[in-house]
């Protein structure tokens, strides 16, 4: 939380382009986030349901980076991270009933 910097979240150039900012987050673990969708389907030893709750964390984590870099009021004043965990909490608790069933 420390690191994240509203100066650095997406915003409009000089010369009137879209800037990408990464809120703070080092460009490592954006560049993770960023590339999970583009290899889902290279990883075939996952299910499909599987795959779409992989997709879901990383949407969800740089999400709410980008939430609080860029609007922390919003957040506070209608909970979008406490239902952004909500998610994170779905896939977690659907992985945990999968290896208890094996």
């Amino acid at each position: 939380m420390g690191s994240l910097d509203p100066a650095d979240c997406d915003r409009v150039g000089p010369d009137g382009r879209i800037v990408e900012g990464t809120g703070g987050v080092d460009a490592g673990t954006m560049s993770t986030l960023s590339v999970v969708p583009c290899v889902l389907s290279e990883a075939v030893w996952l299910t499909p349901d599987q795959q779409v709750r992989l997709l879901a964390v990383a949407c969800v984590v740089s999400g709410i980076v980008r939430l609080l870099a860029d609007d922390p009021g919003t957040e506070i004043l209608h909970s979008l991270v406490s239902r952004m965990c909500t998610t994170l909490d779905h896939c977690g608790a659907t992985v945990a009933a999968e290896r208890a069933a094996l």
